[in-house]
C-alpha cells in the first residue's frame, strides 16, 4: 500500500494550490529582514478590510495618501526564531488585502454621535486632558472642565450592528471604524471607557481606577471590528495629549504619535501635523492589520499542542520569597483554568500549583544570580549573561521541577513563579514576566513571573501575568509589537512606531492596559490560523515522510480520512470560520500521525528548529508600562 501516502501527499498539494485568490520592555525599534514569502503550497487567501469614515468627509481625507500606506500581502513567520535566531519558519499562509472604503452618511453620524452622547457619563476631564491643556504649542483649550465617558465595548457594538443594517458593510470582514466627531454642534470632549473586569488577584478596576486607561480606540469584543476616534482624548496610553516634546519615552528617538485630530494644521508641534490621511493609513496598517487582524505568532504554535487526544497541563512551581505575603493569596486557579479553556476549548485544561520555600530549593542561588544578588559563576556563563540563569537552571533540573515528560501524553507547560520583595527583584525592578525560548533556536520553553508588593500596589497579581505570559508561550504576540511581512520589519511600540500603543486597545488579554483579562476575537482568529497553516504544514511533512515505505490498509484508510478533513480545514478557513479550519485541520493532522504511528515511522509534533546565531536583541519582558509607572 504504499502508492497511498503518495496520494496524501499529492491531494495535500492540491488542497493548498486549488485555492482561489480572487480577493515589550525595552527592545530595539525594530528588526528589519528580507520580506519572506510563504512557501507555494501556502494557504492562500483574500482579506477584504471595511475602512470606514464616520464624521469625516470625502474632502477631508485623501484616499491616495492613505492607501499609499496599506500592505499588499501578508506572508506571517514565526517571530522569535527570526528576531532573535536568524530562522526563518513560515506559518505557511499568504494572503492579499482587498480594501474597501466607505464614508458614513448625515444620518448614520447623526445616529452615532447621538448614540454616544446618550450612553455616555459625565465626567472630570482626565489628567492627561489637563495635561494638553498646559502645552504651549496646543491649538485649543479643552473646555468646559468635564468629559464624556462613553462604554468602549458598547459603542464597538453599535458600530459593527449599525455598519450592517445602514451602510450594507459586510462585518464578518475586519472593519476599521475611523471617527471624528470634532466639528459638529452637538460634539463633546470625551474618552471611552472599559470598566468591570478587575484583576481577580488584587480587584483593581484599572479601567475606573486609572486615567491612563481612559482610552480613544476599541474593538475585538463582539467581533472583527476596531474603531479609532482622534477626536477622543487626549489620551495617555499613546501619549498623544504631548504635541510638544519628540521622545516621551525617553528612549533617545523621537516618538511618532498622532496628535488629537484638531492638530491636523498645526505646524508647531514636535512635528507638522500636516498628513492626517496618511497618518490614518499608518494606523490602519501598523496597528490594525498587523497587530490586530492579521499578526505573526511569537512562538511556534504546533510545539505547544498536545499529542493526538491528550491535553494540556500548566504546571506552576509557586517560590516563596517574601516572609510578609504568601504567593498563593495573589493566584486565582480557578481563573487561569478558565480563561485558558475558553481561549482553547478544543483541549482538556489542568493547572497545578506547588507552592514551596525558595529557600533551601534548587532555585533559591540561581534566583539570586539572575537578580544580581549573588555574583557566583553558574550555568548562565555558557550563554554570557546572568538573565540566562532562570532558564538554564530550569532545563539542567527540568525533572525535579516538572513532571516527567511522557512519549505521547499531554503537554505540560511549566510556570515558575517568584513571590517575593521589591528588593530581592535587584535590578528587575517592575518587572512581571516572560516567556523564555531556548536560547538556540527560539523555541518557547518555560515561563518565569514575579509578584512583589511594588507590582501589586499598582495592581498586578499572579493570575493575569500567568495567562499573558503562557499567552506567549502558546504563541500569541502584544497587540502593541508585531512583523509586517510587505518589509520585513519586526517593531513595538517605539520611535517611529511608537503609535502602535493604540493596539493595547482591544480586547485581549495580551495588552497591557489592563481593561481586560480576557483573550478577545482577534485572538481567536489569529490563533486558529496559525494552526490551521502549521497543521497543514505538519500532515505534509510527516505524508512525505510516509511515501517512503509500505502502508497498511488501516494506514490508508486513515490517510483517506485525513484527505477529508484536510479539505474541511481549506474550506473553512477561506470561509473565515476559523475555529472550524483549526479542528479540522488536527483532525486531519491526528489521522496521519497515526497512520505514521501504524506504519512504524516515529514522528514528533513538530520538526526541531536548527540552532541558530543569537543577536544582540534583547529579550522581550512584560514590565509595569510606562505610562503606569510614577
Amino acid at each position: 500500500m504504499k502508492r497511498q501516502a503518495f496520494i496524501l501527499f499529492a491531494v495535500i498539494a492540491l488542497l493548498v494550490f486549488a485555492s482561489t485568490t480572487a480577493l515589550a520592555a525595552p527592545v530595539a525599534t525594530f528588526h528589519a529582514t528580507a520580506p519572506t514569502q510563504n512557501d507555494p503550497t501556502a494557504l492562500n487567501t483574500t482579506f477584504k478590510i471595511n475602512v470606514v469614515f464616520v464624521g469625516y468627509q470625502p474632502a477631508d481625507i485623501n484616499l491616495d495618501d492613505f492607501s499609499a500606506e496599506l500592505p499588499a500581502t501578508y506572508d506571517p513567520l514565526v517571530r522569535s526564531p527570526n528576531v532573535y535566531y536568524g530562522i526563518t519558519l513560515p506559518v505557511n499562509i499568504h494572503g492579499d488585502y482587498e480594501y474597501n472604503y466607505v464614508f458614513a452618511d448625515s444620518s448614520f453620524n447623526d445616529s452615532f454621535f447621538g448614540y454616544l452622547t446618550s450612553i455616555g457619563t459625565d465626567g472630570t476631564l482626565t489628567a492627561y486632558q489637563k495635561a494638553y491643556n498646559t502645552q504651549s504649542n496646543r491649538s485649543i483649550t479643552i473646555e468646559p472642565p468635564h468629559s464624556l465617558y462613553i462604554d468602549a465595548p458598547s459603542t464597538e457594538l453599535w458600530l459593527m450592528q449599525h455598519g450592517r443594517s445602514d451602510l450594507g458593510l459586510d462585518v464578518a470582514n475586519y472593519t476599521i471604524f475611523f471617527v471624528n466627531w470634532y466639528g459638529r454642534d452637538d460634539f463633546q470632549f470625551h474618552v471611552y471607557t472599559h470598566t468591570g473586569d478587575p484583576d481577580p488577584d488584587t480587584g483593581v478596576d484599572f479601567g475606573s481606577v486609572y486615567d491612563q486607561s481612559k482610552m480613544i480606540a476599541w474593538g475585538g469584543s463582539y467581533g472583527r471590528t476596531w474603531f479609532y476616534d482622534l477626536s477622543a482624548g487626549p489620551e495617555a496610553w499613546s501619549s498623544n495629549w504631548d504635541i510638544n516634546e519628540p521622545d516621551v519615552d525617553g528612549g533617545g528617538d523621537v516618538d511618532y504619535r498622532m496628535p488629537p485630530v484638531w492638530e491636523y494644521g498645526n505646524l508647531t508641534g514636535y512635528r507638522p501635523f500636516d498628513n492626517l490621511s496618511g497618518d490614518l493609513g499608518k494606523v490602519a496598517r501598523w496597528v490594525a492589520i498587523n497587530l490586530l487582524f492579521t499578526t505573526s505568532p511569537l512562538y511556534d504554535p504546533l510545539v505547544s499542542e498536545p499529542f493526538p487526544g491528550r491535553g494540556k497541563r500548566l504546571y506552576i512551581n509557586m517560590f516563596e520569597d517574601d516572609p510578609s505575603a504568601n504567593g498563593l493569596d495573589w493566584i486565582t486557579k480557578r481563573y487561569i483554568l478558565r480563561i485558558m479553556r475558553d481561549f482553547e476549548p478544543q483541549y482538556s485544561w489542568r493547572v497545578t500549583i506547588k507552592d514551596q520555600p525558595l529557600k533551601g530549593s534548587k532555585m533559591r542561588r540561581p534566583f539570586r544570580i539572575w537578580a544580581g544578588w549573588n555574583g557566583a559563576n553558574g550555568c548562565w556563563n555558557d550563554y554570557g549573561t546572568t538573565f540566562a540563569e532562570l532558564f538554564c537552571t530550569a532545563q539542567e533540573k527540568r525533572d525535579s521541577f516538572l513532571p516527567v515528560v511522557k512519549p505521547l501524553k499531554s503537554y505540560i507547560g511549566g510556570i515558575f513563579a517568584f513571590n517575593t520583595t521589591d528588593d530581592r527583584m535587584g535590578g528587575y525592578g517592575g518587572l512581571l514576566g516572560y516567556a523564555d525560548d531556548d536560547w538556540v533556536s527560539g523555541t518557547p520553553t518555560y515561563v518565569f513571573e514575579f509578584d512583589y508588593p511594588g507590582v501589586r500596589d499598582a495592581g498586578f497579581g499572579f493570575s493575569t501575568t500567568t495567562t499573558h505570559e503562557f499567552g506567549h508561550h502558546l504563541g500569541m504576540s502584544h497587540p502593541h509589537d508585531g512583523y509586517d511581512s510587505t518589509t520585513g520589519i519586526d517593531y513595538d511600540a517605539t520611535g517611529d512606531y511608537y503609535f502602535a500603543w493604540s493596539g493595547d486597545e482591544s480586547h485581549t488579554i495580551m495588552q497591557y492596559i489592563g481593561v481586560t483579562n480576557q483573550f478577545g476575537w482577534f485572538d481567536r482568529d489569529n490563533m486558529n490560523r496559525f494552526l490551521t497553516g502549521r497543521y497543514l504544514t505538519r500532515a505534509n511533512e510527516i505524508a512525505a515522510q510516509l511515501g517512503q515505505r509500505e502502508t497498511s490498509a488501516e494506514a490508508a484508510g486513515l490517510l483517506g480520512e485525513a484527505n477529508a478533513r484536510l479539505d474541511d480545514a481549506r474550506g473553512a478557513f477561506q470561509r473565515m470560520d476559523y475555529q472550524r479550519a483549526a479542528e479540522s485541520a488536527r483532525a486531519g493532522f491526528e489521522r496521519v500521525f497515526r497512520a505514521a504511528q501504524i506504519s512504524g515511522l516515529n514522528v514528533t509534533m513538530t520538526e526541531p528548529l536548527p540552532a541558530g546565531v543569537r543577536t544582540d536583541r534583547p529579550k522581550m519582558v512584560d514590565t509595569i508600562p510606562h505610562q503606569f509607572q510614577k
